[in-house]
C-alpha cells in the first residue's frame, strides 16, 4: 500500500518508521501541509495521512488522483468535508489517543488560574516578590470549588478521574450522560444550570453548528462572578470578543486556553526575526495578566504522538484490507 504522509514532523518520524515497516507500507513522507498547490504529489497513492483541512476541492483533486482513504492524526475531524468524502467515495478515520495528554494539560491550566501562577510568574520577572496589592496574588484552592464539565466523552471523562482527588465538586452537562461518572458522584446537570453554579468551567465538546461560540455574551452573564473558563477543545466553542469583554468587565475571572478562533493565523515569524500579526483577538487575550495562552499543544506527549501514528497507519492498513472499521480506531 501506498500512503503520503502530510504534515509529518520530525519528532514523528521514529513512529512512522516502525509502523511502516510492522504494516509493509510503502510511505512518503511531507512536511508541508496538502494544498490545491501540492495536492498533485498524491498521484498513484492509496492513501493520505495528514492533520490538515480538507475540504471539497483538496477531496475531489485526491479522487482523480486515485487516492481512496484518508487517516486524520487528531482526533477532530470537523476540518474535513465529509459529504464530499462520501460523494467521492474516500473513506475517512480519524486518530484517538491517550486522553491523559489533554486532560493532564487542563487540570494544570486549572491550577495555574486558581492560583494566579501567569501573575506571579510576571512579577517575578521583575523581581517582585510581594503579594501584590491587596493581597492580589491570592488564590483559592480546589477543594472549595465547584468544577463544571462540558462534554464527558474520553477528555472529559479523564479530567473527571483527574480531578477526583482534589476533593472539589463536579458537576456536568453532556446530551448522553455517563452512569461511569454518575457512579462517582458527578451530577449532570442542564448547561443554565452548570454556568450558574460553577466556580470552574471547562470544555471538552465537539465543534459543530450547536456548539459554535457556545460560551458568548448571554452565556458569561450566566455564570458566577469571577468565573475561570478552560478551553483545550475547540477555539471556535469560545466567542473571543465576548471572551475579552467578559475579562474586561470583571465577569471572567481567569482564562486559561490552548486553543482560540483564527489559531493559524496569529503570528508569523521569519527567520530574520520579521514578524506580522494577523489575529488581533489573540494578542489582546494574551495581554492580561489573568489569561494563560498557549499554542495548541495539550495533546504533546510522547503516548499521544506515538497513539496518533498508530491510529493513522493502522486504518489506512485496515481499509486497504477491507475490513470495516468504525470512524475511530483507539491505540492499544
Amino acid at each position: 500500500m501506498k500512503v503520503m504522509a502530510f504534515n509529518a514532523r520530525p519528532d514523528e518520524r521514529a513512529f512512522f518508521d516502525h509502523f511502516s515497516q510492522s504494516l509493509n507500507m510503502d510511505l512518503t513522507l511531507q512536511k508541508d501541509t496538502l494544498t490545491l498547490d501540492n495536492v498533485a504529489l498524491t498521484r498513484g497513492y492509496d492513501g493520505i495521512s495528514c492533520t490538515c483541512d480538507l475540504p471539497a476541492p483538496i477531496l475531489e483533486k485526491l479522487a482523480e488522483n486515485g487516492v481512496r482513504y484518508v487517516a486524520l492524526r487528531t482526533i477532530g475531524y470537523d476540518n474535513v468535508d465529509l459529504k464530499a468524502a462520501e460523494r467521492l467515495g474516500i473513506r475517512v478515520s480519524h486518530a484517538g489517543y491517550s486522553p491523559y495528554a489533554v486532560s493532564n494539560y487542563t487540570v494544570m491550566l486549572m491550577l495555574m488560574c486558581i492560583r494566579k501562577a501567569g501573575y506571579i510568574m510576571f512579577r517575578s520577572h521583575t523581581a517582585d516578590y510581594s503579594l501584590g496589592a491587596s493581597g492580589a496574588a491570592r488564590g483559592m484552592e480546589m477543594q472549595n470549588l465547584t468544577v463544571g464539565v462540558i462534554g464527558t466523552g474520553r477528555i472529559g471523562k479523564a479530567v473527571i478521574h483527574n480531578l477526583s482527588g482534589f476533593g472539589c465538586r463536579i458537576i456536568a452537562h453532556d446530551p448522553y450522560p455517563s452512569e461511569e461518572m454518575k457512579q462517582m458522584g458527578v451530577e449532570y446537570v442542564s448547561l443554565e444550570s452548570l454556568y450558574a453554579q460553577s466556580d470552574v468551567i471547562t470544555l471538552h465538546t465537539f465543534l459543530n453548528d450547536s456548539t459554535y461560540h457556545m460560551i458568548n455574551t448571554d452565556a458569561i452573564q450566566q455564570m458566577k462572578p469571577g468565573v475561570v473558563i478552560i478551553n483545550c477543545a475547540r477555539g471556535a466553542l469560545i466567542d473571543t470578543r465576548a471572551l475579552i469583554d467578559g475579562i474586561e468587565s470583571g465577569r471572567v475571572g481567569s482564562v486559561g486556553v490552548d486553543c482560540f478562533e483564527g489559531e493559524d493565523n496569529v503570528i508569523r515569524v521569519d527567520h530574520n526575526y520579521n514578524s506580522r500579526v494577523t489575529n488581533h483577538d489573540y494578542i489582546i487575550l494574551k495581554s492580561f495578566q489573568n489569561t494563560i495562552v498557549t499554542p495548541h499543544v495539550a495533546f504533546f506527549t510522547d503516548q499521544a504522538v506515538f497513539d496518533m501514528v498508530q491510529c493513522s497507519l493502522e486504518s489506512l492498513h485496515q481499509f486497504e484490507l477491507g475490513e470495516k472499521v468504525p470512524l475511530e480506531v483507539h491505540a492499544a
